[in-house]
């Protein structure tokens, strides 16, 4: 008898993980028509009603009517390095590109160049980001590799001399809705 082909258990292992999230899927959806909160399903997933609801909620957009799609957590972590490396290279037209109007007028090129400036006198330049990951507003990693709403990129910003803890608040569109650049184990922080 010949021996099982160990790619032919990868395969079968990827379609129960992917029956497995869509029986999930449905579960939850039912237990939502049938009156249950998002707290509820939360606490039976081991996880915040409000990462239930950014996995499986399906709100509508009220200036459009249409729900509204989940965006891909993948981009995020490209997202937030790629916004640390234009913060350190000064290249706040990147950044202001992806900033709503309102959120440009409080991270002004000043305040936001002023304040990595400060950073770098202390620490150097950047030198990588590390252990880069996707978080939701409230420090909890994402339940998922697609969510809606608002997500945290953060990420350890290496330098020169010492680290930061670097972190992105990004919209549903991917709008770049805050930036934070605080000590290593700093909390009690707003996203």
């Amino acid at each position: 008898m010949p021996e099982d082909d160990p790619l032919d258990r990868v395969r079968a292992a990827a379609t129960a993980v992917h029956l497995a999230e869509r029986a999930l899927a449905d579960a939850v959806r039912r237990a939502q028509a049938a009156g249950h909160s998002w707290a509820a399903v939360g606490a039976v997933l081991g996880t915040s009603r409000q990462a239930a609801f950014k996995r499986f909620g399906t709100p509508r957009d009220p200036r459009t009517g249409r729900p509204m799609a989940p965006a891909d957590t993948a981009g995020v972590v490209a997202t937030t390095e790629s916004v640390f490396a234009a913060l350190d290279a000064g290249r706040y037209d990147e950044l202001r590109a992806m900033m709503p109007d309102d959120v440009a007028r409080v991270l002004t090129r000043d305040v936001v160049l002023g304040a990595w400036a400060r950073a770098v006198a202390d620490t150097g330049n950047l030198v990588a980001c590390r252990d880069t990951v996707v978080q939701l507003p409230g420090g909890e990693d994402a339940p998922s590799a697609e969510v809606l709403g608002t997500v945290v990129g953060a990420t350890t910003l290496v330098c020169e001399a010492g680290e930061w803890q670097g972190r992105v608040a990004l919209g549903q569109d991917g709008g770049l809705l805050g930036l934070l650049v605080v000590p290593v184990g700093a909390d009690g922080l707003p996203f």
